[in-house]
């Protein structure tokens, strides 16, 4: 890079950066007249809420979040196309209490192994936000995948950049305002309505899906019901809610303070190096250009330590590092670095005891969630004495009558075969010694038992065994014969 005049730096970078609003701008002045002042960019000095308008910024931090993001709407778009077993890749069938997961079926009494599973995942998250702070805020939470990655984007192509969308909005209502604010909403819309439907294919198959949509509502009242309501919720959300379901609802960032320590990495500013600030950097490194509060999705300032409202975005990071840049300064002023190592400290191992604490519940609910997957039942079978007396008198016979419940719990069809353990303590009738079930589907089986009255001397134990034809597992059913 070619050395020119820092002050023709300062020209230039001011011309680079947009104006801000003027609440924002009133709140610059203050902030250079107290540095130490904090100052919360959404919230206006009368109280109000201030829309944040983040600016452009490119940069290799953003080039990675955007590609991961794309890759990830792709899989959330993608799961339920693909087919594993005959079922999609995960799909829950409320009507039928199934579920299937990457051909694995559930039914609802596996119900209780999503708490080994959700304990993994919860201990799984407070690792990474111990090793690295709101990595998944910033990189995978779908809040911030889709605002971020997709509904920002497109207000940025129909309004234009930031101070234009600022000088828009202050201005008065007229053609060109009404049709851009239009055309975002009838987008945004749009997209909220795709979204609710992606969502909706992981509980109706795709195949069916599509008939729903070219079918009347009235058909199907139901699905379209959560259609409507999942699209406004979506558009409320990221048409106008936006950062504040990360910093008024989500209670993970609040967690934060919690999960991390000063070893952290997490992304923050270097006031050893920055500091004083000064327009030119003719003091500390910081010019002072508000290019990192431009930038950022929750309208803070990076440069006032770390905060409950920062999701971890990196924007600030490839914002900073362009204007160290044009200053011919070493960039990393804003970065990922842990807080000791910004107090002017060393960075510690990332391998802390909060960590191995965090990892050990973690692995010990993911390794139980996959050892009760694995040896779960493949077929629910259960013994149930019928509704009413507990047995009957014919002639000189006594009759018990009992019910075989049986449920295929897998994802391909089982044929299951009922047989008497003990043959000689009864004479057994079972209509249906011999039953099919599709993935998923139950059934149940009346047995007849009768015995002698002469032969009658007291309650005694009956036996039954379950067979699966496919897999040979079986379940021995026991019951007591009763009667007079």
């Amino acid at each position: 890079m070619s050395s020119t005049d820092p002050k023709s730096k300062s020209t230039e970078a001011s011309k680079a950066t947009p104006p801000a609003d003027a609440a924002q701008d009133t709140k610059r002045k203050s902030k250079r007249r107290r540095p130490d002042l904090d100052t919360m960019y959404t919230i206006n000095e009368d109280g109000s809420r201030n829309f944040v308008q983040p600016a452009d910024v490119d940069g290799p931090w953003t080039k990675r979040v955007n590609v991961f993001w794309a890759l990830l709407i792709l899989v959330y778009a993608g799961l339920p196309w693909i087919k594993i077993g005959g079922h999609p890749a995960v799909h829950v069938d409320l009507a039928s209490r199934q579920a299937y997961l990457f051909g694995l079926g559930f039914s609802n009494q596996d119900f209780y192994l999503m708490f080994f599973v959700l304990t993994g995942i919860g201990f799984t998250l407070f690792v990474a936000a111990a090793l690295f702070g709101r990595v998944w805020c910033g990189f995978a939470c779908p809040q911030t995948v889709f605002m971020e990655g997709v509904f920002r984007k497109i207000e940025r192509v129909i309004e234009g950049p930031r101070n234009r969308r600022i000088r828009r909005n202050q201005g008065p209502v007229d053609f060109d305002k009404f049709w851009r604010k239009g055309l975002k909403h009838v987008a945004f819309l749009g997209l909220s309505y795709t979204i609710a439907h992606i969502f909706l294919s992981y509980f109706i198959p795709v195949e069916r899906l599509l008939q729903v949509i070219q079918s009347p509502p009235s058909e199907n009242l139901a699905a379209f019901g959560w259609t409507m309501f999942f699209t406004g919720l979506m558009y409320f959300d990221y048409a106008w809610f936006r950062e504040q379901t990360c910093l008024v609802i989500c209670p993970y960032g609040r967690l934060q303070s919690a999960l991390i320590d000063q070893d952290t990495i997490v992304i923050g500013y270097d006031p050893e190096r920055g500091e004083p600030r000064a327009p030119g950097g003719k003091q500390g490194d910081c010019v002072d250009c508000y290019r990192c509060v431009e930038v950022c999705p929750t309208g803070i300032d990076i440069r006032n330590g770390l905060q409950m409202e920062c999701i971890g975005c990196t924007r600030c990071i490839d914002a900073c590092d362009d204007v160290m840049r044009r200053f011919d300064k070493p960039e990393g002023l804003v970065r990922f670095d842990s807080r000791e190592a910004f107090e002017g400290g060393k960075r510690r191992s990332l391998l802390r005891p909060r960590v191995f604490l965090y990892a050990f519940f973690g692995l010990v609910g993911l390794s139980v969630a996959v050892f009760m997957i694995s040896n779960r039942d493949v077929f629910h079978a259960n013994i149930l004495r019928a509704r009413g007396m507990p047995y009957t008198i014919e002639g000189e016979r006594v009759r018990n009558l009992v019910n075989v419940q049986l449920q295929n719990k897998q994802s391909f069809d089982m044929v299951l075969s009922i047989q008497p353990a003990n043959a000689e303590a009864a004479e057994y009738v079972i209509p249906q010694p011999v039953v099919r079930l599709g993935p998923g589907e139950d059934a149940d089986v009346p047995i007849f038992l009768y015995i002698d009255r002469a032969a009658w001397d007291g309650q005694f134990p009956v036996s039954f065994t379950v067979t699966d034809s496919v897999t040979s597992e079986t379940r021995e059913l026991k019951m007591t014969f009763r009667g007079p």
